[in-house]
């Protein structure tokens, strides 16, 4: 995510935008920033830049109150001796001010938590969690998110409300394919999922779907080189857990900058946190624990063994 430019325009330590206006209003406070640090006026540029805009074209687009031209900000943003990374961050920022990123297509599903973890999915390098309870979303087979979403569902008290959620169930799993499209892209981040066994040992939505879920796990396992997997065994998790039950930690570039950790509540949204300081304390937890997990040898052997249990249960052996 825009963590330069975040710290650029004096936000370092807020989450990222994921609305078109947010964008657009953090892409006029990256202009003017840059623009004052030069010791510019809106005149000077006019001036030096004839063909960009006039005065007020230029505070229209420093105060976000039209669309942002992408020629027009990349103009700017050179004339202000902004560096790559800065450019390619104001990029992925037009296009998501003009609605073109891939979940602007399911506004009847996407709420603004979704967008915003999209968001961050889209522009990290680096995408780290820890699930207790389930297999992470965005490598879920479409039977296993089905059986977890109609089980929450269901669970609504209200009626109204739980066959109106249980309406969008399939609108929902299409959102779902189409985010673990991001992990089979060019510049797909790495993925590390540290995983707690008592997930691999649930049969989240019968023997089947639970044995289609393991088997997707230990191909990505196995044979993805972007995509790091490890089980923790129950052995490690006997006296104490990890400080939460699913955290994913975001990390924009290779060094510390731009970090966004969310926090998810089961069946009540989440929860995001920028500040470093707090960050730092969920970040030591997962690395302190993926010490502690299985190798990734044994991982897939401790998912082939439940592999293996489900397939004689499939069959009718009682184990």
């Amino acid at each position: 995510m825009p963590g330069r430019i975040l710290a650029l325009v004096g936000r370092e330590g807020q989450t990222p935008p994921s609305s078109p206006k947010a964008a657009a209003q953090l892409i006029g406070a990256l202009l003017r920033h840059l623009r004052v640090q030069q010791g510019l006026h809106l005149s000077d540029v006019a001036e030096a830049l004839p063909g960009v805009g006039s005065v007020p074209t230029l505070s229209r687009c420093e105060t976000a109150t039209g669309e942002p031209k992408p020629d027009r900000v990349l103009t700017l943003l050179r004339h202000y001796g902004a560096d790559d990374e800065v450019l390619a961050e104001a990029e992925a920022l037009m296009r998501r001010s003009r609605g073109q990123e891939w979940w602007s297509s399911f506004p009847d599903v996407a709420e603004s938590l979704h967008s915003s973890l999209f968001a961050l999915e889209a522009t990290s390098k680096v995408i780290r969690t820890y699930q207790q309870n389930f297999v992470p979303g965005i490598i879920q087979t479409a039977g296993y998110a089905r059986a977890v979403m109609t089980h929450f569902f269901r669970a609504q008290h209200d009626p109204q409300i739980r066959e109106k959620n249980l309406a969008t169930v399939e609108r929902r799993l299409e959102m779902r394919r189409r985010r673990q499209h991001l992990l089979d892209q060019a510049d797909a981040p790495a993925f590390e999922a540290l995983v707690a066994e008592g997930a691999v040992a649930k049969e989240v939505g019968g023997v089947l779907v639970m044995r289609e879920q393991l088997r997707h796990v230990y191909n990505l396992a196995e044979n993805k080189p972007n995509v790091h997997i490890r089980i923790l065994p129950e052995s490690a998790t006997r006296q104490e857990d990890p400080v939460h039950p699913a955290m994913t930690l975001f990390k924009p570039y290779s060094d510390e900058t731009g970090r966004t950790l969310y926090l998810e509540q089961r069946n009540r949204g989440g929860e995001f946190i920028a500040d470093p300081g707090e960050l730092e304390t969920f970040q030591a937890s997962m690395d302190d624990w993926w010490t502690k997990a299985l190798s990734k040898r044994d991982t897939l052997a401790c998912l082939q063994y439940y592999i293996d249990r489900l397939t004689d249960q499939a069959r009718g052996v009682i184990i």
